[in-house]
């Protein structure tokens, strides 16, 4: 058996088609990667702000919620108080004091689904215009229902026992790979709440 051996010019040809080839693929997979790269940056960041949210919330409702036996007070049902909580758990996922609003003008959000626990989801007009802030929402509900966005002293008696206390934290959270900003626009809502139910003696 014997092995024809191609002309030396037909053998370089074929050699540089198969580059150009590779190439090609490559070109080609590699945006699919990158794109694929891109977005997992920005749902990685996204999922740790959900976290932090959720956290953040969840902290300033059971910080409201405690009761003080000895005083028979929630000496933490108040703004200043639940906001302290919210604030020093955000700050560990790097947010300062001015990326951070209170918003008492409507502290038990109106959800569009119409539950009435005042639970997502919130309207759009709810979250904040800035991107990387967030507005949060404080309601208020004594044992008889009556809700109140905003309570500026902790309550002197035992009033609110078994009443709720619902941080809602609401965040514009923004893209920053563009082709993902190219895909679904330069950011996203995200939205936390937390209720817990206010302790007291009877």
């Amino acid at each position: 058996m014997s092995l024809t051996k191609l002309p030396e010019g037909r053998d370089s040809s074929a050699r540089r088609k198969q580059r150009a080839q590779s190439l090609v693929e490559f070109a080609i997979s590699s945006t699919v990667l990158l794109l694929l790269a891109m977005g997992l940056i920005d749902l990685s960041r996204a999922f740790y702000y959900s976290v932090s949210l959720q956290g953040a919330a969840r902290e300033g409702a059971r910080h409201g919620a405690w009761f003080n036996t000895a005083a028979r007070e929630n000496l933490f049902l108040d703004d200043s108080d639940v906001m302290t909580a919210v604030r020093q758990a955000l700050y560990g996922a790097g947010f300062n004091d001015s990326q951070i609003n209170l918003v008492t003008s409507n502290g038990c959000l109106s959800p569009t689904d119409g539950n009435g626990v005042s639970n997502k989801p919130y309207p759009a007009s709810a979250y904040p215009a800035t991107p990387q802030t967030v507005n949060v929402y404080i309601c208020y509900t004594d044992p008889n229902g009556f809700t109140r966005g905003t309570i500026a002293n902790h309550p002197t008696d035992n009033s609110f026992w078994l009443g709720d206390i619902n941080v809602s934290i609401l965040m514009n959270f923004q893209l920053i790979t563009p082709l993902i900003q190219g895909l679904f626009g330069n950011g996203l809502d995200l939205a936390y709440n937390e209720h817990f139910t206010i302790q007291g003696k009877p």
